[in-house]
């Protein structure tokens, strides 16, 4: 896996540069370049990640960026509310609106979903490549009008490694949230449904979870939440990996396994 950075001729120069010294990659002056697995874009519409080597028979994908504006974010985030399985499990559904900690942010929807409940959101996303897609898509929903500038206010990014963010709770130096969610990136069932399209790229370009050192991630957030740690599952259905959990909240691609 080998990722080039572009910028297209009308794209902020100044803002590339920025990039390019936080993230250190090959810099081609084609959008089309050989050699390379993926490509990240800087182009007018802001930052993007794609898939240069499509496998056989499937077309060329637009490319995966964070937009706080898409219409089935905004449909998810205006029709179904409380209602919804993030919700019930964080404990929306019962208590007011919280601080929750994002430890694994990834693109930011989860997070969205909730600050437009009313949680105060604080997320952590370890990957520089992704807190970089995700800052841009902030900075663009920031000069949104309405209602989408009021929940990008809820929102703080970090970048930082979640172990370390923990052991800063624990001493002290930082405040203890009411709610931690994770988001592992868990290795995809063989016999599990097609992963959507952003997801299954960044699954490509960053390291799966390992169960044995998410069991230490978990342990440790369980140490620093005031209520409660939600850990978001691929699969409908409660797995030998949710065992110990106090319950668990149902959903038809996810669940989520609730830590009290």
């Amino acid at each position: 896996m080998k990722i080039a950075f572009y910028c297209h001729p009308d794209a902020d120069q100044d803002y590339f540069g920025e990039l390019q010294d936080a993230l250190q990659l090959p810099v081609v002056s084609s959008d089309q370049p050989e050699q390379y697995s993926h490509l990240l874009r800087l182009d007018p519409e802001g930052l993007g990640l794609e898939r240069l080597q499509q496998p056989s028979g499937q077309q060329q994908q637009q490319a995966t960026r964070v937009d706080f504006l898409d219409a089935g974010l905004q449909y998810r985030q205006q029709s179904t509310g409380k209602q919804q399985g993030i919700a019930k499990a964080v404990g929306l559904n019962r208590h007011a609106p919280m601080h929750v900690m994002d430890a694994t942010a990834g693109l930011g929807r989860d997070a969205f979903i909730l600050a437009s409940l009313g949680c105060r959101v604080s997320m952590l996303e370890s990957s520089m490549l992704v807190y970089c897609l995700l800052r841009d898509g902030i900075s663009r929903a920031v000069m949104a009008e309405g209602e989408i500038r009021q929940i990008m206010q809820g929102m703080q990014l970090e970048h930082g490694q979640a172990l370390e963010y923990f052991q800063a709770i624990q001493n002290g130096s930082r405040e203890k949230p009411d709610v931690i969610y994770l988001d592992p990136m868990f290795p995809v069932r063989q016999k599990s449904a097609a992963v959507k399209k952003d997801m299954s790229i960044l699954q490509e370009i960053l390291p799966l979870q390992d169960e044995s050192a998410f069991a230490a991630l978990l342990q440790a957030a369980r140490d620093c939440a005031v209520k409660r740690v939600v850990v978001k599952r691929p699969g409908s259905k409660k797995g030998r990996q949710d065992q110990g959990a106090s319950f668990i909240v149902p959903g038809k691609a996810a669940h989520f396994s609730v830590y009290v």
